[in-house]
Formats: structure tokens, sequence, C-alpha cells
């Protein structure tokens, strides 16, 4: 079905987050990591101040801190300056060069001077590598996914292009979309694991930013994915990529190190959980656990007790690309009428959908969501739904107005009946329909 875009002049009340942002999110899921903000110093605070509302945790950003004149003599010379303090000061094993509109609008050559300081201080043991992530390009959900193959690109020339001579059937990698949370990301292990799989996820924020309570401070990332462990994902037998935005690197991968992947639209709904636990017996050979069983039932019988609360319910749904895609998929599974899909920008999945999507912002969902029951999107959000008239449930990123966001589970069977209990209960509150 053809995606329709919204043909006002301006954004109202903006559902898009920058790409670079999303540069910045992927970053974190690295271990001793540090993104460079090549740009004016209000790009890196604007990223750090909402990754930290959301996370409530510590974000591990820099900046070139770049002014005008800067921009019009030699921004190289910032983009210099600003490398050699981060590795002269805190030796990072990874580091991240991200542009933003103000150097891309310029033309300014950073891909170069990265190449040229990393040729001049011989740094072959970390990772140094640049994205181009222009703001007025897509949203957040591809600036994170452009960052993870350009580090998959950069862990490929660290190897040396050189693919191992055997690879490792128990092992497999993990790429997890950027709106999957840092539960999320810990039960997708887990279920993995569960299977006798040993599984290395890239990015990996569930070990950075799932809240910790570790003495002292570090300007770098605490937790993620070392950088020798990210080094073996040569040697797994697949890739498992989550949403369809994470595909190109999951590619990747395949056509440089020979690695299949399978690609996983989400993982919320009871289609999705069993397609998933389907395809782990098959590649470890082994059966599915009992607690998955039971948990399967948990949720059928937990969907059996709501649909009457569902029933007839309408939704406007305003998120990323994939996280709509797959909220979208387990809300029809409830029987729940989807009144308006909004997203910030135009994806190859969306392409594919057989769904009505609208390109637009809060503003227009606003406009749809007279006499709907639910709206879903970030905090961002609330104050249309209340013009509105419809019950508010908070998801993506920002969620600054609920503790916990960020650990919440909504994959596989536990984390889809949570949310068909969370959202029911917003339904039988608020439309009176208990007892």
């Amino acid at each position: 079905m053809p995606i329709k875009s919204a043909t006002k002049p301006v954004s109202v009340n903006p559902l898009k987050v920058g790409q670079p942002l999303g540069g910045v999110l992927a970053l974190q899921g690295m271990y001793r990591s540090m993104p460079l903000l090549h740009g004016a110093q209000g790009c890196s605070a604007f990223s750090k101040a909402l990754l930290t509302r959301h996370f409530r945790e510590p974000i591990a950003v820099q900046t070139s801190a770049l002014q005008e004149m800067d921009v019009i003599f030699d921004a190289d010379r910032n983009l210099e300056e600003a490398l050699d303090h981060i590795w002269s000061k805190h030796h990072p094993d990874v580091i991240g060069v991200i542009s933003t509109a103000l150097t891309e609008v310029a033309g300014v050559d950073f891909q170069s001077r990265v190449k040229a300081f990393k040729r001049e201080r011989a740094l072959k043991e970390s990772l140094l590598f640049s994205v181009s992530l222009p703001d007025f390009h897509g949203s957040l959900e591809t600036g994170y996914s452009s960052t993870v193959e350009s580090l998959i690109d950069a862990v490929l020339g660290l190897a040396g292009g050189k693919s191992p001579k055997k690879q490792r059937r128990t092992q497999v990698n993990l790429l997890p979309a950027s709106y999957l949370t840092a539960g999320d990301v810990m039960e997708i292990k887990d279920i993995i694991a569960s299977f006798g799989l040993e599984v290395i996820t890239l990015p990996d924020i569930s070990t950075s930013l799932s809240g910790h309570l570790l003495t002292g401070f570090s300007p770098l990332t605490r937790g993620g994915t070392p950088l020798d462990s990210a080094c073996q994902m040569l040697e797994s037998s697949c890739t498992i990529a989550i949403g369809a935005s994470m595909e190109r690197p999951a590619r990747r991968l395949d056509h440089a190190a020979g690695i299949p992947y399978h690609l996983f639209a989400g993982l919320s709904g009871l289609t999705a959980s069993d397609a998933f636990i389907h395809f782990l017996q098959k590649i470890s050979r082994e059966p599915a656990p009992v607690r998955f069983r039971w948990q399967r039932e948990n949720l059928l019988d937990s969907m059996l007790d709501a649909h009457f609360y569902y029933s007839g319910a309408s939704a406007v749904v305003a998120l990323e690309p994939d996280h709509m895609l797959s909220t979208a998929a387990w809300l029809e599974e409830m029987g729940v009428e989807l009144k308006r899909l909004i997203t910030p920008c135009s994806t190859p999945a969306l392409q594919k959908t057989e769904r009505e999507v609208w390109i637009g912002d809060l503003d227009d969902a606003e406009e749809s969501a007279q006499g709907v029951d639910l709206w879903i999107s970030n905090s961002h959000g609330r104050k249309g739904a209340a013009r509105a008239g419809a019950s508010f449930v908070p998801a993506g990123l920002p969620v600054y107005d609920e503790l916990g966001a960020h650990t919440s589970v909504s994959v596989g069977y536990r984390g889809t009946m949570e949310w068909v209990n969370k959202v029911g209960n917003v339904l039988l509150t608020e439309r009176g329909r208990g007892g």
C-alpha cells in the first residue's frame, strides 16, 4: 500500500528524533566507547540530555564544538583537537565520529581527516570509524542502523578482511533494533542462551544502560560489547537481526564473512514469538525448554482474559518505523482497529507493508485521534492524547514521565503478555468496562 505524507509546510509537535542521536545510542552498547559528534556543542548537549532523561543513566558523548568561524575556515582543526583530547586522556577502545547537519551542509570532508588521524596514531588495537548522519535525512532508527553497519565495517577492517577458517556452530550474532529496550535485549539474549547457544550482541545496551551501582566515574561507556567479543562475531554460524532496519548490517556480515542471517520484523505478539522459538529449535537442534510452553499458555490465557476490553477498541500509533510495525502486529492480534499509523520517515520495510502508513508528526496523530481509545507514542504525545480524549500509552524514545520504561520487556511470550495486560489495564480503567 502506498505511503502517505502530510502536506503541511512545517512540522508541528515533531515525532522525529535525529539520526545523530541514533548513532550515539548505538555506541552506548560498545564497552569503553566514546561517540564524538562533529558539530555544534548544542547537538551533543541535546543528545546527552534526551538520552539521560530516558535511561536515567550517564551517557558517554563528546563534541568537536564547532562555531560559525570554525565551519568557514577550518573545521578539521576542531575535529583533530577533539580526537587528540579523547585519545590521549581516555584511551577508549572504540571512537565513533558522527557528522551532524552542520558539517554535512558545510561539505566538511571529516572522513578523510579521521582516516589521516588513524594512520598518524597507528591505532591498531582500537577502533576509530566515522559515519555520515545528517539530521535532515532519516530518523533515530536509520542513524542507529547506519552506525551499526559502519561499526561492523570497522571490525572487518580490524580483522584484515579475513574470515575465520572455522565457524562455531553454537555461537550466534544478535543485531537488536534501536527501539528494543535494555530489558528487551536481555530477554532476547536469555531466550537464545536457553537453547544452549552462545550469543554475541552488537550493540548491547542491556549491560550498559539497564542500571547499575558501579562506584567511581568514567567518561567512557561502562558495559556493552567488548571489542574482542565484537571481533569474535566473525566466527558465528548465523546472525539474528531484529527489525527490518538491521537487515543491512546483517547482510554486510553475510557478504564479508559468509555468515547467513535471519530477519525478524519484531518479536512482539504470539505469531512472532512462535516463529522465533521455532527458529531457535531449528538452529540449535534442541527442543524448547518447558518454561516457554508455560509462558505461551500464560500469554494465551492473558489474551483470552483481555479480549473483552480490546474488542471494538481503536488506536493511533506514532513510533519509529520498525517499532510501529511490530506494535501494529500484536495490536491486530488483539483485534484492535488501527485508525492511523504514523512514523517520522520512510523505509524499505514500509514500502512492503499492506497497512496504510503516514509520514508525519504528533500533530497529525492528534488530528486523527478524535474518538479513538488508544494513543501509543513517546512522551511528547501525552498532551496531544489528552486533548484528543484518547488513553495514552508511552512507548519508544524518549519516555521520561514513567519509571522503568528502559527496562520494560515487550518481546517473546513473557514480554507480549506484559504489554497485553498493561494496555488492557489502561482500556479497563479509562473506558470503565471492568467488573
